[in-house]
């Protein structure tokens, strides 16, 4: 699959010499245009882009839920399990990342990751990131007096046993404090190789109407 080109990251000096001067889009010309997408590249490569999803992570050090682990390890769990089972790669990624929303908007975490991440991961694994919540309730809805059941309401989706999957044999186990996971370093260059995709690569991407729309704005963000 295509990946884009690291650039060099910008000092403060870089970023503000020589900006454009247009106060609204409307007044930009093509060449303002195409100095503040050169600008845009320099604070948002790749790299970059990946360190700040990966802080995101791992400012879940010391977050717990009332569980045996904190957010952090749940997520290295996760990801160990999952590669330790044969997933591919971008699949480790994504069980490494699925709970980074977690305390920002919790009864819609699975739309955070999947947001970051859409441009960068199959429609699999978005589907999976936006519903694993709710598949997660069927593992303690009878616990927590809520129906574990809603996922059924999914039943009809062809990435329904996916989902079922990720979940039972992943996500909803890894919350063991004796579990041996592997070190965050591990996981670290399989988030930049991800991240560092062509957005919105996947041929199915151009199935959907929001992807495909995105896919051609992509002259005005970072390559």
């Amino acid at each position: 699959m295509p990946h884009r080109s690291a650039h060099t990251p910008a000092s403060g000096s870089d970023v503000v010499d020589d900006l454009p001067k247009y106060c609204s889009l409307e007044e930009a010309t093509a060449e303002d245009m195409k100095r503040s997408v050169e600008h845009f590249n320099k604070v948002s490569s790749p790299d970059m882009q990946a360190n700040r999803i990966l802080r995101l992570m791992k400012e879940l050090k010391g977050v717990n839920l009332g569980c045996q682990v904190d957010l952090y390890e749940h997520g290295l769990q996760t990801a160990t399990r999952a590669h330790r089972d044969g997933a591919d790669e971008e699949t480790v990624v994504v069980g490494l990342l699925h709970d980074i929303g977690e305390v920002l908007s919790p009864i819609a975490h699975g739309e955070v990751a999947a947001s970051l991440l859409r441009p960068y991961i199959s429609p699999e694994n978005y589907w999976i990131l936006m519903h694993h919540e709710i598949f997660q309730g069927y593992y303690y809805g009878d616990a927590a007096g809520i129906d574990k059941n809603l996922r059924d309401k999914f039943r009809d989706s062809e990435h329904f046993v996916a989902c079922e999957s990720f979940c039972r044999d992943w996500d909803q186990t890894s919350f063991d404090p004796t579990y041996e996971s592997l070190p965050m370093d591990f996981f670290v260059p399989m988030v930049k190789r991800v991240i560092a995709r062509t957005p919105y690569w996947h041929a199915s991407h151009s199935d959907d109407a929001v992807c495909a729309a995105k896919s051609g704005l992509q002259g005005a963000y970072p390559k």
